[in-house]
């Protein structure tokens, strides 16, 4: 699959961009056009996610990250105008968006996302990530999108405990993608290098 991040401006066009900021500016504060201006002059282009889902049609699956609140409903439509339910996923590291796509659309599979950058100071919300039982039945999702340094003090076999499939991100270490292939309370990876995934996954 390809994974891609799907943020929404103040016209509310759904792009396909990390960042919450270009050059300063918030994104959801810019209309498409003023963003796509901006972009040009650094050189490069910014996709809306219906350019995205029209190139990859047929071609792949996808694993679409929902970065802000919202916009679910309008993201499911366009997705399902391309493609079938069972061609993509939807993620978020907000468990209200998480909930509301499954809520509303039972058969796509979501996943809710853990690792956000937050202060280890942050107890509470650290105890949330390691011990996610409650907020993965709030959010009512299909499966656990972990960053790999949370893969410790038993986690993985609490998820396999509780029934809890999980996905790894971001390894791009060569020797962590091969522990992880061999351990089967992994279901799969996010990676840069999907080429040497790839490789390592054949061998």
């Amino acid at each position: 699959m390809i994974e891609f991040d799907v943020r929404r401006t103040k016209d509310h066009v759904l792009i396909v961009y990390h960042d919450e900021w270009i050059q300063g500016y918030s994104i959801k504060d810019l209309t498409y056009g003023a963003i796509s201006q901006i972009s040009g002059k650094q050189g490069f282009d910014i996709s809306t996610v219906e350019e995205v889902l029209k190139w990859s049609r047929g071609k792949i699956k996808l694993d679409i990250e929902l970065k802000d609140e919202g916009y679910e409903e309008e993201i499911v439509e366009l997705l399902i105008k391309y493609f079938e339910e069972d061609q993509f996923v939807i993620t978020s590291f907000n468990d209200a968006s998480v909930r509301v796509v499954k809520e509303r659309h039972p058969d796509i599979k979501t996943g809710l996302i853990l690792g956000k950058g937050i202060s280890p100071y942050h107890i509470l919300t650290r105890l949330q990530e390691f011990f996610p039982k409650k907020r993965w039945n709030k959010a009512k999702a299909d499966f656990l999108v972990v960053y790999w340094k949370l893969l410790r003090f038993g986690f993985l076999e609490r998820a396999k405990r509780n029934n809890q499939p999980v996905f790894v991100w971001t390894v791009n270490d060569k020797e962590m993608m091969v522990r992880l292939f061999q351990d089967r309370r992994v279901y799969g990876i996010i990676t840069d290098k999907p080429d040497l995934a790839v490789s390592l996954r054949k061998k």
